[in-house]
């Protein structure tokens, strides 16, 4: 069994629009739509959770229920992507341990062959996500001073979806739950840090799979779309 858990909970402040970006425009459909459409779309997909802001509940909940047939539950997300997380963990109920995978709605072009990736890895790992290399050179910097350059060949940028097993995930969103010191920027680096003898299986990310942050990543975005709708 597998379980997607959707988060379209983000304000977007860092994109400065009037409009959520998940519900921004791109060929005819929010990105949102997007989203949850290539998870609805594959076989082995059997449930979608999406998160979302109290604001939005009523609006995403209605092109959910346009575009997906898979999509249970629409549900208020937190404070943080961490918390919206595990509102989505925590509405999960079943005694198989199934597979879950957390997405970010910001990421329209998500693959059938990324899902099938993840959802493979998890018969050999608890934990995986997709990764591509790291292009550029990486300084770490203390005030504004380089003070070290590290071997980007150790180095990848980690994509979602990334995937779980349903008793990792949550067991290490509890102890997050009961440390405020923490404040991770993703669901592999809370399985990191709570729970380090778990292996985190790595597959390979898509280039097309984008976050979109900032004004420009829309401007990629439709390129992408472009490409890929050209028939």
């Amino acid at each position: 069994m597998a379980i997607v858990v959707l988060l379209a909970a983000g304000s977007g402040t860092r994109f400065d629009s009037a409009v959520p970006k998940q519900l921004l425009d791109l060929g005819g459909k929010s990105l949102f739509e997007h989203a949850v459409t290539a998870f609805d779309h594959h076989p082995e997909i059997n449930e979608i959770v999406v998160i979302t802001s109290k604001r939005l509940v009523t609006e995403i909940g209605n092109l959910a229920n346009h575009c997906s047939k898979k999509t249970t539950q629409i549900l208020e997300g937190g404070q943080t992507r961490a918390s919206s997380s595990y509102v989505g963990i925590n509405s999960i109920s079943s005694s198989e341990n199934p597979k879950v995978l957390i997405h970010d709605a910001a990421r329209p072009f998500v693959s059938r062959d990324l899902i099938t990736q993840c959802l493979d890895a998890l018969n050999q790992f608890d934990a995986v996500s997709p990764v591509m290399p790291v292009k550029e050179t990486i300084f770490e910097t203390e005030k504004d001073e380089v003070i070290s350059i590290p071997d980007r060949t150790k180095y990848v940028r980690a994509q979602t979806p990334q995937g779980f097993r349903l008793e990792t995930i949550k067991a290490a969103h509890e102890q997050l739950n009961a440390d405020e010191s923490f404040i991770p920027t993703d669901d592999c680096g809370i399985v990191t840090k709570y729970l380090p003898n778990t292996s985190i299986g790595v597959v390979d990310g898509d280039e097309k799979n984008i976050k979109i942050t900032y004004p420009i990543d829309m401007i990629l975005a439709k390129a992408i779309y472009d490409e890929t709708n050209d028939f």
